[in-house]
């Protein structure tokens, strides 16, 4: 049995919001979105990464500056996942915070 906590999170918002901006299934390079602790830890094993950073530049590169980030990229704090909103960034539950509150930013491709 899994922590109900994990059933839904940020990394399953993240893989919705790139596959439906993109095309793109994030889970294609990061496999299948954990739902315990330790299945994160695995993946992190896997991606050869060792914080949340580094998971989403696995997907996204090199992140870029916050004040360079457009609507629609993906931002980080701490270990949530958000995405920019313009000046605010909007979190898993809907909380939202400055821009410039932001731990790091990710440009992600759109389809023309």
């Amino acid at each position: 049995m899994t922590d109900p906590g994990w059933q839904d999170h940020c990394g399953d918002r993240w893989r919705a919001h790139v596959l439906a901006a993109t095309g793109s299934d994030i889970c294609d390079i990061v496999g299948p979105s954990p739902r315990r602790p330790r299945d994160w830890a695995a993946m992190m094993r896997r991606l050869g990464v060792r914080n949340m950073m580094g998971v989403i530049g696995a997907v996204h590169g090199e992140p870029i500056a916050y004040r360079q980030a457009q609507r629609g990229d993906i931002v980080l704090r701490g270990w949530a996942i958000g995405i920019c909103r313009g000046e605010q960034a909007e979190f898993f539950g809907g909380d939202m915070v400055p821009m410039k509150d932001v731990d790091a930013a990710w440009r992600i491709s759109r389809n023309t």
